[in-house]
């Protein structure tokens, strides 16, 4: 599919709007349901949520449902562009961590802004550079990140 000057194919394309609606779901359940609240009370004090009456065992039960639902979702999504293979999720590992650090812990729109700039720097690398160096600039956008905002892009200092 031609946008503009780029050619962009199409299972990439349904993959991103798959993530974007995955990421809206997401936000939807940790912002407005009891379990997104939940969550969050857990999350900043366990002690605290456990005195108030939430299940904290059931809150990590269903974050790690929810954790494991994204996983297949995200499997999904990359199915149609990489091969299948048992070691096919290590060379996302590193980008997926320097992808949240960058936008700022525990923020969704550092994420979605983050993964963008990386999917940016990374593609444009693999141009100018030749695809085997593509990922330097990701690793140099970071450290260039946090040396001037440790906290991330979107990051609220501690």
């Amino acid at each position: 599919m031609a946008i503009g000057p780029a050619m962009i194919a199409m299972p990439k394309l349904v993959a991103f709007g798959g993530a974007l609606v995955a990421a809206a779901v997401l936000l939807w359940i940790v912002r407005a349901t009891d379990l997104g609240r939940a969550i969050r009370a857990v999350a900043r004090e366990k002690q605290g949520a456990r005195l108030v009456g939430i299940d904290v065992d059931h809150v990590y039960a269903m974050s790690f449902g929810i954790g494991l639902a994204s996983l297949g979702a995200a499997a999904c999504f990359l199915l149609p562009a990489y091969y299948v293979n048992p070691q096919v999720g290590n060379g996302f590992v590193l980008v997926a961590f320097t992808i949240v650090v960058l936008g700022g812990m525990g923020s969704f729109a550092g994420a979605l802004v983050g993964g963008l700039l990386i999917g940016v720097v990374e593609s444009l690398g693999g141009l100018w550079f030749g695809e085997s160096l593509g990922q330097v600039g990701i690793f140099l956008l970071f450290i260039a990140v946090l040396l001037f905002r440790p906290q991330g892009l979107f990051g609220a200092k501690a």
